[in-house]
């Protein structure tokens, strides 16, 4: 029995992807394999047609009896798979078509985002997925957290070791409160031989330094 590598409910709410750039990248992935399967349905029957061919080119040139027995019975062994085959074909022609709808939805999403380099040339698609990453850590990390207080009341200190590798990605859970906005980041010395810490300016200091100076200078 034939059945579709993945629903369309997986593929909407299952497949990675917690933005809708990243999930564009996975499901164009899946839809260049489900086109790839798809090619194989021609070749299957250029094979089948071969095989034909190689039997009556056989019986045609007086063959030994077990060569022609033996092509007749891979033709057995072929027809049998058929009926699968074609059910198989048709549900991954359906499955295409859930795939390029999904896409198409998530395009009108988002092309409004796309970049543009300082020509006015716009960003490819791979160059939208790497502009994207911090922001698909950051939502990735957000609900991790957010699971985790739900589930046990406090995120792990793993989780929030993730956090902080990323200064925005750090500031961005402050501003949701999945972080305390008096929590600092922490950072060692350059210099190997001098062994210390220091704790790294958040984005608020930073926001409010820059908006002190401006009163400073307006005064």
């Amino acid at each position: 029995m034939a059945v579709k590598l993945n629903s369309e409910f997986n593929y909407r709410y299952q497949v990675m992807g917690e933005t809708p750039w990243e999930k564009i990248k996975q499901l164009k992935s899946f839809l260049e394999g489900r086109v790839r399967a798809a090619q194989l349905e021609k070749a299957g029957e250029l094979k089948y047609k071969a095989k034909l061919s190689e039997l009556e080119t056989a019986k045609q040139n007086n063959a030994l009896p077990h060569v022609i027995m033996n092509l007749e019975a891979e033709l057995i062994e072929i027809d049998s798979f058929i009926p699968t085959q074609i059910e198989g074909f048709e549900l991954n022609r359906q499955e295409i078509k859930i795939l390029e709808n999904l896409i198409k939805e998530l395009y009108d999403q988002v092309e409004h985002t796309r970049l543009r380099h300082e020509d006015g040339t716009p960003y490819t698609d791979e160059e939208m997925f790497e502009a994207n990453a911090a922001n698909e850590f950051t939502v990735m990390i957000a609900r991790e957290i957010q699971a985790e207080i739900i589930a046990n009341g406090r995120p792990s200190p793993a989780r929030l070791r993730n956090a902080m590798s990323n200064p925005m990605t750090f500031h961005a859970l402050q501003e949701v409160g999945l972080i305390p906005k008096e929590a600092v980041r922490i950072e060692g010395n350059a210099d190997p031989l001098k062994i210390e810490l220091r704790p790294i300016p958040s984005i608020y200091s930073l926001e409010n330094d820059q908006n002190s100076q401006g009163k400073l200078e307006n005064q």
